[in-house]
Order: C-alpha cells, then structure tokens, then sequence
C-alpha cells in the first residue's frame, strides 16, 4: 500500500514542497500571535505587579515580601516569553536550501525514506499532499475501495481487503486455542492463563493473560468450563480416584497402561474416566492395593486379568 501511495504522490512533489514551506510560514505566524499576546499579558500583569508592590507600607514586611517575590515572577515570566518570541524569527530560505526543497519535492520517495525522518513528518507529508480520502466498502469481494484525491489534481485508487463480520487482525494463534480447549478439561480458567504465560503466549492486544481473557475466549469459542465437562480427570485426581499414590499412576502412563494426554510438556496430564475401568489398569491398581508389584510391561502390549 505504501508503494502505490508514494507513486501517487509523485506528481503532487513540487506542489507539496510549496505548501509544505508555506505551512511552515503560517505556523510560524500563528505562534508568533499567540506568544505576542502572552507576552502583552505577561507585561501587564509584571506592571500591575509593580504598582502593588510600590503602594504598600514599608513596615509591613511580610506583605511587602510576597508582593516583590509575586513581581520577580511576573518578570521572569516576561523575559522567558520575549525570548522565545526571538527566537522565533523566520530567516528566508538561502538559494542552496532551496535547491535542496524541490529536489525532495521531485522525488518525495527519497524524503520519505531517509533515516531522519520520523513519522511524524511522514504524517505531514499525507496531509499536505492529500484533499480528501473518499472511502467505498464493498462487498463482492469484501473490500475498501480508497479514492484518493492528491493536491497536484491526480485522483488514484487503492484496494484494501476487508475483515469479515467478527474478524480484525488482533486475533489468538489457533494453537493457543487448541491448546485451551485441551487445557479447559481439567484446569479452571486461572491455571490455564499460568500455563499459557509460562509458555510466552500473548493475547491478540500482546497483553499477558488473567483468568477473565481466559474465560472471553473461552466464551468466543464455545468452549465450556472445567466444571461443566465431566469424564475428564488431572493425574492428581486419578489417583486419588484409584486410592494410589502419583507415583503410580505416572508408571502407568509412562508404561503406555493407562492412556493419558499432555498437550504441552508444562500442562497437566488429562485422562478420560472411562480408561479407568481398562482391564490392565484395574489389574495393576489391584496389584498395588494387595502390596505386589507386577513386572513392567511393553509399551503397548495388553495385559489380560488373572483369573
């Protein structure tokens, strides 16, 4: 889009060089007005200062001492505001300098481009260039139809393609969602934002996450809560489920006995209830419970129940 603008602005180089040096004139004439007026109040005020000062007694220190430092003030003000109005003394451009102006009037991708300029000036540069933006949505296909009117009377036309209904630009990774709808099976929304902050996910703003942006993109995706998606189980609760330790249940999974699934490697295990009535698993729980321990088994290989 930037290339096609400064294309545009090409042939309005020259006529925006000008405007730009007389904008810089008028500006400069209005903050010499407005310094000229504060600076005649400044006076004023600096005088009247002085007739307060002059009228009273001189036995009465004290009020005598507030006015002199009230009347230092005033005139302090009116140094610093004269000061800056010399200071804003616009000399004639040397013929060099303006030179220099229409070279970057003729080739306004140099000026816009260049390492000194900030954006600020690149603004300016819009502005004075451009009359108006007349914008035209469309909707086969979704676009922005942009007709920009430059001030050299070259009129030019810029497409821009347009977000659907609920879409914009500042949206979440769709891993961090799957992720979210995995982690949502067994963690509340508190501990999911601490998993999803370990792992340096950000939000579609680039802000850290808290348990109410958990619980808007929950919502936004339809993803129901922990509390609301029975069947689903962290180890911890398995094994006080199966009345055994961590440990075991950890050997479990690690044998490929009990199925179970961490979506990332800092997340909780989730286990689905139904994989505790496996026939292996209950041999192995019921081995734990009687105080045997059966030899480990191949990843994979099944276990029949003993008879």
């Amino acid at each position: 889009m930037v290339e096609a603008v400064l294309e545009a602005i090409q042939p309005a180089g020259i006529e925006a060089a000008l405007a730009a040096r007389q904008l810089a004139l008028q500006e400069d004439d209005q903050k010499r007005r407005a310094l000229s007026l504060a600076l005649e109040k400044a006076r004023y005020e600096a005088d009247r200062a002085r007739r307060q000062y002059d009228g009273v007694e001189p036995e009465n220190r004290l009020v005598a001492g507030e006015l002199e430092a009230r009347w230092n003030a005033a005139l302090s003000r009116v140094a610093d505001l004269q000061t800056r109005l010399e200071g804003l003394h616009c000399e004639p451009l040397s013929e060099h300098l303006e030179e220099r102006l229409m070279e970057l009037g003729t080739d306004l991708r140099l000026l816009w481009d260049h390492a000194q300029a900030p954006v600020s000036l690149q603004k300016r540069i819009l502005r004075t260039v451009l009359n108006e933006i007349i914008i035209d949505n469309r909707d086969d296909p979704p676009e922005h139809l942009l007709r920009l009117h430059w001030s050299g009377g070259v009129h030019t036309e810029l497409r821009v393609q347009r977000n659907g209904t609920g879409q914009h630009r500042r949206t979440v990774e769709r891993e961090v969602i799957d992720l979210l709808a995995e982690l949502a099976k067994v963690c509340d929304d508190k501990a999911i934002a601490g998993v999803l902050n370990r792992l340096g996910y950000q939000t579609g703003q680039g802000n850290t996450w808290r348990a109410s942006r958990v619980a808007s993109l929950r919502y936004a995706h339809q993803i129901p809560p922990v509390g609301k998606r029975d069947g689903w189980l962290t180890l911890e609760q398995t094994a006080h489920e199966l009345r055994v330790s961590d440990t075991v249940i950890r050997r479990l999974i690690r044998e490929d006995i009990l199925p179970a699934k961490q979506v990332v490697q800092c997340a909780p295990w989730v286990i689905d209830r139904k994989d505790l009535e496996l026939p292996e698993v209950q041999v192995q729980i019921r081995a734990v419970r009687k105080g045997h321990k059966l030899p480990p088994t191949a990843p994979g290989q099944h276990v029949l129940p003993i008879k």
